[in-house]
């Protein structure tokens, strides 16, 4: 192990208010090599492990710190887990920097009341971190060496700023699509402003609201208004070209996987054949048909050779929105009691199946903005006790399953984003306003581009709704009926399960064969 190794951690706990014996330095120096891990991973692993444990003292001796390293290294012997769920607020947050043209790992915790700098870093981090994927792209990159002989086309991005005075050529921009004035476009990037006419413009397939980030060709006119001729969102890369462009950095969050383990988890992923993910969204408690249906679905599930490995229950759970006057609290815990006593009446599904529930978009929350924290503990606590394996998770979750990544979120942004839209979609390639939905968030890579007076988000939790990279799954549950498409440039497999609630519709997910089944009861 090397000196600086042994620095880096002396360094990265005493930022921590805590201090290493030069013995307890080594043990983490060699962790650190060993386990192939940085320092700043090592040290929140172990940090966080500290966490459930009453410190004596700021200056950690050595076999505190052999008592951390042999538990990190049994977690790792015996956690036969596959399946990790991953809430919105426990995702590390990475910010992208244009000179360094790299990402890197912010230390300090969001604040869920930001300051109006984060609301401007908000719009500035979205638009550097696409601008960032489309330089990567064959058709914007520019050749580092341009032979006669191998000489090839490429469109160059100009900024607003660079694009003044240039009349009559075609130009490329890439920016937000604002309306700073009422009913006059703009697209705006880091150098300025300009007004768009959008009237003759070819949109690709997708949603284009305000607030969204577009790539549009067109040309400068003397007035002033850039005249668009084809408008499209930034260019999609492969998870592969991602993880080799970030340095394998993991923005998805939970545990680290090294290069090395991929492999092996694809594997195992492969052969788990038996694995299913049964998703419900509207579960809505104060319906008894709904406890009906619940129980023909428990019946047939606990009645198969293999249970299914995870439920996810999607709020809204009741089907009258929470309204914080009105709503009786002591009727809605007992719903939630009385969904415990009924999955207590599967003993196959208690023991051998994982329970996660996400709160809705009418369930009791602080405040309607993004991302929701899990359900009040008030309501949940029957689950809790009564069910092993049961887990409260924020709106939106991430899930990793070996090496999959799969995103959750409930929100009924099917209908928002085509009221918001600024010209009705095109439908030569689709006609499905899924498709068009699932195509615009993830070329957006957010799950919510919409404006933040529709959709309020907490400003420095923005970060926890991005989608970069695509996931290998995206659950956009709605209201509106179920959908399934298969994103092929993306290799995502986009779906809607339906309201369980109104229809009895849910969703199957089987990840070893990335197969989706819709279902009823």
């Amino acid at each position: 192990m090397s000196m600086e190794v042994q620095k880096a951690v002396h360094a990265e706990f005493r930022r921590h208010g805590l201090s290493l014996r030069r013995d307890s330095v080594k043990l983490v120096a060699a962790y650190v090599d060993d386990q192939h891990v940085s320092v700043e991973d090592a040290a929140e692993l172990m940090l966080n492990a500290l966490e459930k444990q009453e410190l004596k003292s700021t200056i950690l001796d050595v076999e505190t710190v052999e008592k951390l390293i042999g538990d990190l290294l049994e977690g790792v012997v015996q956690d036969d887990s596959a399946t990790h769920v991953i809430g919105a607020f426990d995702m590390p947050k990475f910010n992208y920097d244009p000179i360094k043209k790299a990402f890197y790992k912010v230390s300090t915790k969001p604040d869920m009341f930001g300051d109006a700098n984060a609301k401007i870093s908000l719009y500035q981090e979205r638009l550097m971190i696409l601008r960032n994927r489309v330089s990567r792209n064959k058709l914007f990159a520019k050749p580092s060496f341009e032979l006669s002989s191998s000489r090839r086309e490429y469109c160059e991005l100009t900024s607003v700023q660079g694009l003044m005075g240039l009349y009559g050529e075609t130009k490329y921009l890439l920016g937000v699509l604002t309306e700073i004035e009422d009913g006059n476009l703009f697209i705006e990037d880091m150098t300025g402003t300009i007004k768009v006419e959008m009237v003759n413009a070819i949109p690709t397939t997708g949603l284009f609201t305000e607030n969204c980030i577009i790539i549009a060709e067109g040309q400068l006119r003397e007035d002033g208004v850039f005249a668009l001729s084809y408008m499209g969102f930034p260019m999609l890369e492969s998870r592969l070209d991602f993880r080799a462009a970030t340095g394998n950095e993991n923005f998805f969050g939970g545990a680290n996987i090294r290069i090395e383990d991929f492999a092996q988890l694809e594997d195992q992923e492969r052969t788990a054949e038996a694995d299913m993910f049964v998703i419900l969204s509207d579960v809505w408690l104060d319906i008894p048909n709904t406890f009906t249906r619940l129980r023909s679905v428990f019946h047939g599930f606990s009645s198969v050779e293999v249970v299914p490995s995870l439920f996810v229950f999607m709020g809204d759970y009741s089907s009258q929105p929470h309204h914080i006057i009105q709503t009786d609290y002591s009727i809605m815990k007992g719903h939630f009691d009385a969904l415990a006593e009924l999955i207590c009446e599967f003993p196959r599904l208690t023991e051998g199946s994982q329970f996660v529930f996400m709160p809705g978009p009418n369930d009791p929350s602080p405040s309607p903005a993004l991302p929701r924290p899990p359900l009040p503990m008030s309501l949940t606590t029957a689950l809790s006790d009564r069910i092993p394996r049961a887990q409260f998770t924020s709106n939106p979750c991430r899930i990793r399953y070996y090496t999959q990544e799969i995103v959750l979120m409930r929100e009924a942004l099917q209908h928002r984003m085509m009221r918001f839209a600024r010209r009705p979609p095109v439908t030569e390639e689709t006609d499905s306003m899924f498709e068009h939905l699932a195509t615009t968030l993830i070329q957006q890579g957010h799950l919510c581009p919409l404006p933040i007076s529709v959709q309020p988000i907490y400003w420095e939790y923005d970060y926890a709704l991005r989608l970069y990279s695509p996931p290998h799954a995206l659950v956009l549950a709605d209201f509106t009926e179920q959908a399934s498409f298969a994103y092929k440039d993306a290799d995502c497999n986009c779906f809607n399960p339906g309201s369980f609630g109104d229809k009895g519709v849910f969703a199957a997910y089987r990840p070893a064969a990335r197969a989706v089944e819709m279902c009823s009861v």
